[in-house]
């Protein structure tokens, strides 16, 4: 989305004024995120105050349809590392008790019994 235009908290609070009915669409997570990122740079988000914070995460509200916990979780990563990004999915494995070698052992046992 090119929302350069809007360079201030003052124009933010006039934009949600006037687009009350209207709906935005993101088009993948990937791209939400880096625009989340973009827009909490351009606007210097850890300097505002308590109420310019809160029309900003309005505004990533309304424009990538997510919900306030899931702003505010982009908003502490944001916080917390300066970047928003897509987290990895990590499978959860159990460590391997027996090697490759443990198993044709005992395969090889089975067969001769």
């Amino acid at each position: 989305m090119n929302d350069s235009k809007l360079s201030s908290v003052v124009e933010v609070k006039r934009f949600l004024q006037e687009s009350g009915v209207i709906e935005f669409k993101r088009r993948s997570r990937k791209e939400a995120y880096e625009w989340i990122e973009e827009t909490l740079k351009r606007f210097d988000y850890l300097y505002l105050g308590k109420k310019e914070k809160g029309l900003i995460k309005k505004y990533l509200k309304k424009v990538t349809g997510y919900s306030r916990p899931q702003v505010t979780r982009q908003v502490r990563e944001y916080r917390e590392t300066g970047r928003v990004r897509l987290k990895e999915y990590e499978r959860n494995k159990f460590e391997r008790k027996y090697t490759s070698k443990d198993i044709q052992l005992l395969a090889l046992d089975r067969r001769v019994a």
